[in-house]
C-alpha cells in the first residue's frame, strides 16, 4: 500500500470517528439537558404575567365589568398575541383536562410556543402565544462547516508524521528482506515510534550479526573440512593398493586423526551456533570470597593433568589474587567457559610461565591473563576476537583450534556489559588479555558454592 494511500485510509477513519463520536455525544448531552430542563415547562415570567393578570381581571370584575370583558380588556392592554376562551369553548381531550388543573400548560409547534392557563375560580382561559426558540442562521451552520474543517486539518497533520514514519519501517522491512546490511531507520526522537524504530534497528543489527556469522561459518566449514577429507581420499586410495601391513595400519591411524579432526570441529561449530542463538538474560549470581580464585585454581590444575596424560609441555601458572576477598558476580557457567578458554589459549602459546590476575577497581572486576610467548602483533588485536580467526603467527603451535574459543569470550563479555582487549604484556612480553565488566546496582544475594 503506497504512502497515500495508507494516508487516506487512516485519516478517513479516524475522522469518521472522531465526528461520529462528537455527534453521539452532542445528542446525549443535549437530550440530557432537556430532560433536565423541560422546555415544556413553564418559566416564572410566564407565572408572573398570569398572577398580574389575574389581579387586574379580579380588579375589571368588582368594579362591575363581566369576566370575560374584563379579560379581553387586559389583553388589548397589553397588546400581546394572546387570547380569551371559556371552557365551554374548548373540546373534550387531555389537553382541557391539564388546563382544569389550574396550571400553565406549554405547547410546542413548529415556529411558536403555545401557554395556556384558567384563571384561578373562574372558568377563563387564556391562551398566550409566544415566539419559538430563534433558527440557526446561515452564520451558525457556516461555524459549524469551519469547525468541522478545522476538525479535518487537525487529524491530518497529526496523522502525517505517523504514516510517514511507518513508511519509513516499511521500507527497512522491504531491506530486511532482501537482506540489504547496514540499513538502518533514522526517526527523530520526538516520533511517535521512536521506540519501535530502535527495536526495528536492534532486531537489524542481530539479523546482521547472525548473517555474517552464517557466512563465516559457511566459509570455516568448507575451509577447514577440506584439508582432513582430502587426506582421507588419500589414505583411503593409498590403503587399496599393494601396501604393507605396517604402512595401512599407519594409513589407519591417520584416518583416526583426521576423523578426529572433524569431530572436534563439528562440536566447537555446534557450540559457537549454540552462544550465537542464546538470550542474552543472564542469571547473575554474587560468588562467595574466593570463588573466582578457586575456579581458576580449578582449571589450570586441569590443564596441567591434561597436558601431563598427553606428555605435553606445560607452563607454570601463577596466581595474583587481589580481589581481598571480594565477592564477585557474574554467570559462572558463562565465565567459566571464558577463563577455560583463556588459559587455554594461553598454556598452547606460553614458552614457560603464564600470570593470572584477579582484582576490583572502580565498580569493576577485571581479570588478566599474561604470557611470556610470541605476543600478537598489534595490525591483528582488532581482529583477533573475530569469528574463525587464525593469525598463524607461530605455524608449529597454530595446527589445532579453529578461531572460535576468542569470539566465544567476547561475546560473554559483551553479555556481561563488560570489555575484553589484548595487549602486549609488560611484564612478560607476550600476549595479555584483560577483561572488565561492572559490578551490578543490586547484587544477588545468594552466593554459588566454591
Amino acid at each position: 500500500m503506497g504512502i497515500s494511500a495508507l494516508l487516506g485510509r487512516t485519516f478517513l477513519t479516524l475522522y469518521l470517528i472522531v465526528v461520529l463520536v462528537i455527534l453521539g455525544a452532542g445528542w446525549g448531552l443535549d437530550r440530557l439537558y432537556l430532560s433536565v430542563t423541560n422546555p415544556e415547562r413553564p418559566d416564572p415570567i410566564n407565572r408572573a404575567f398570569f398572577t398580574l393578570l389575574e389581579t387586574n381581571v379580579i380588579a375589571a370584575v368588582q368594579a362591575g365589568a363581566t369576566p370575560i370583558v374584563a379579560l379581553r380588556g387586559q389583553l388589548d392592554k397589553l397588546a400581546l398575541p394572546a387570547h380569551a376562551y371559556q371552557l365551554s369553548d374548548l373540546a373534550d381531550s387531555s389537553l382541557k383536562q391539564e388546563i382544569l388543573a389550574g396550571t400553565p400548560v406549554v405547547l410546542t409547534a413548529e415556529q411558536q410556543r403555545q401557554v395556556y392557563y384558567r384563571l384561578r375560580n373562574t372558568d377563563l382561559v387564556v391562551r398566550l402565544v409566544l415566539p419559538a426558540e430563534p433558527e440557526q442562521g446561515v452564520w451558525y451552520r457556516l461555524l459549524l462547516v469551519i469547525f468541522y474543517l478545522l476538525l479535518a486539518l487537525v487529524i491530518y497533520l497529526w496523522i502525517w508524521p505517523l504514516v510517514r514514519d511507518l513508511r519509513s519501517l516499511q521500507a527497512q522491512a522491504r531491506l530486511v528482506g532482501r537482506a540489504d546490511m547496514g540499513a538502518r531507520v533514522r526517526l527523530s526522537p520526538r516520533s511517535a515510534v521512536y521506540s519501535l524504530s530502535q527495536e526495528f534497528n536492534r532486531m537489524q543489527q542481530r539479523i546482521d550479526e547472525l548473517l555474517a556469522s552464517y557466512r563465516e561459518m559457511t566459509y570455516a566449514v568448507s575451509h577447514e573440512l577440506r584439508t582432513p577429507l582430502a587426506r582421507m581420499k588419500f589414505a583411503l586410495e593409498l590403503s587399496e593398493g599393494d601396501i604393507s601391513a605396517e604402512q595401512r595400519q599407519r594409513q589407519m591411524v591417520n584416518l583416526r586423526t583426521d576423523v578426529a579432526q572433524m569431530d572436534a570441529l563439528i562440536n566447537q561449530l555446534l557450540n559457537y551456533a549454540g552462544f550465537e542463538t542464546q538470550t542474552q538474560a543472564l542469571t547473575l549470581q554474587a560468588g562467595a570470597p574466593g570463588a573466582l580464585r578457586a575456579l581458576v585454581e580449578g582449571l589450570t590444575d586441569n590443564l596441567i593433568r591434561r597436558g601431563t596424560a598427553a606428555a605435553t609441555r606445560m607452563p607454570v601458572f601463577h596466581l595474583d589474587d587481589q580481589l581481598a576477598g571480594k565477592r564477585v558476580c557474574c554467570e559462572w557457567n558463562l565465565f567459566e567457559r571464558v577463563l577455560q578458554n583463556l588459559l587455554g589459549n594461553a598454556a598452547k602459546y606460553a614458552d614457560t610461565q603464564v600470570q593470572v590476575t584477579l582484582a576490583y577497581d572502580s565498580g569493576s572486576y577485571w581479570v588478566a591473563v599474561e604470557d611470556d610467548g610470541p605476543g600478537i602483533a598489534d595490525d591483528d588485536c582488532a581482529r583477533v576476537f573475530d569469528s574463525f580467526v587464525r593469525l598463524h603467527q607461530e605455524p608449529s603451535r597454530d595446527s589445532q583450534g579453529f578461531g572460535l574459543g576468542l569470539a566465544i569470550v567476547k561475546r560473554i563479555v559483551d553479555w556481561h556489559g563488560g570489555t575484553v582487549m589484548v595487549t602486549r604484556s609488560q611484564a612478560l612480553g607476550g600476549a595479555c588479555f584483560t577483561l572488565r565488566w561492572p559490578e551490578p546496582d543490586d547484587p544477588p544475594a545468594q552466593p554459588v558454592a566454591q
